[in-house]
């Protein structure tokens, strides 16, 4: 294969890049801790989703949460750690855990959220 030619595999695959860390999960369900830290009953919720792409995590919780991705940290058994700031530059931290479920961590907010269909609303979810 020439230089030429792989160079356009590499732009052609460029794109798919951004796709591949694209991910939705729905849920209806999510937990909090209460004043001494104990996670609290389930609380139900109308539909929502979480969206997570390369730089950004998307939400509604208690309000919705626009997150700008600081950075990113593998965890062993395919769990991530996401250091965020949102749209106040408030620190945020997100830890998604096998595509199963989340905890968002902002101030002293906790927040469990198991999502309704593990590994993710869409295929896109399974391309990472």
């Amino acid at each position: 294969m020439s230089l030429k030619h792989l160079f356009y595999v590499v732009i052609a695959a460029l794109p798919l890049k951004g796709i591949a860390q694209h991910k939705i999960f729905s849920f209806d369900q999510v937990q909090s801790r209460n004043d001494i830290q104990e996670w609290q009953n389930v609380e139900k919720v109308s539909d929502q989703i979480v969206e997570f792409s390369a730089d950004k995590i998307n939400l509604r919780i208690d309000k919705n949460y626009q997150l700008t991705i600081i950075s990113k940290t593998n965890l062993p058994d395919k769990g991530i750690i996401y250091l965020c700031k949102d749209e106040k530059s408030n620190p945020i931290t997100v830890m998604l855990i096998d595509n199963v479920k989340m905890y968002l961590y902002a101030k002293s907010k906790r927040f469990l959220i198991n999502f309704k269909h593990p590994g993710g609303l869409l295929q896109l979810a399974d391309m990472d």
